[in-house]
């Protein structure tokens, strides 16, 4: 973690006259209810935001406010060719991670509130990406609370609230790491999407040098 934290530091000194990247982080769940947790990650300016929203509305004016470079999402964004998995959930699972059946129960509904919302940012030409906070910190070897202090000792920003809050901004920094070739891609069969998670080992090079 130490390493990690420092590997940020540099990054940041290095490229913060270059970079002007911002990644949004969105934990969904459906409308209304205050459950979608949001999140900021600018490095360029050592700082991260947060918020907890309710409505479609909220969260579209939020996210096309940042202009974001991108924006990465956790819940499903495809639908599964056949059964209740898709073939992500298939090669997650032989990794070790473990993902929720897009198609069962309650899931169903976040599902098609997920392509939804994806539809509408890309008809905006936002990037948009499928993530999984939880696969990002396994790959990563960290838990929240460990996520939460590198952040917070390295980036301004407001006391996360809730849980929510928290997975938003795995997130956005899974974005971070994808934008700078440091993840890999779970890919589904054709129409059930594609899952980013990190590329194990290769964060800190990332974070130091800008490329791999």
């Amino acid at each position: 973690m130490r390493d990690l934290g420092m590997a940020v530091r540099n990054w940041a000194n290095h490229f913060g006259e270059q970079m002007r990247e911002v990644y949004v982080g969105i934990d969904l769940a459906l409308p209304g209810r205050k459950r979608t947790g949001v999140s900021v990650l600018n490095i360029a300016e050592s700082t991260y935001f947060v918020d907890t929203l309710s409505s479609r509305k909220e969260l579209m004016s939020f996210v096309l406010d940042q202009k974001p470079s991108f924006v990465c999402i956790d819940a499903p964004l495809g639908l599964p060719r056949h059964g209740y998995n898709r073939l992500i959930e298939i090669k997650a699972r032989r990794l070790g991670l473990r993902l929720l059946p897009p198609l069962l129960g309650p899931m169903r509904s976040l599902t098609m509130y997920g392509i939804q919302v994806m539809n509408e940012l890309r008809q905006a030409n936002i990037k948009v990406l499928e993530v999984h906070p939880t696969s990002t910190l396994k790959v990563l070897g960290i838990d929240r609370q460990g996520f939460m202090g590198f952040m917070t000792s390295l980036l301004r920003g407001p006391q996360v609230s809730n849980i929510h809050e928290v997975d938003a901004l795995i997130s956005a920094f899974t974005c971070l790491l994808h934008d700078h070739g440091c993840t890999e891609s779970l890919i589904g069969y054709d129409g059930e999407g594609v899952l980013i998670i990190p590329r194990n080992g290769c964060e800190i090079q990332v974070l130091l040098h800008g490329h791999t």
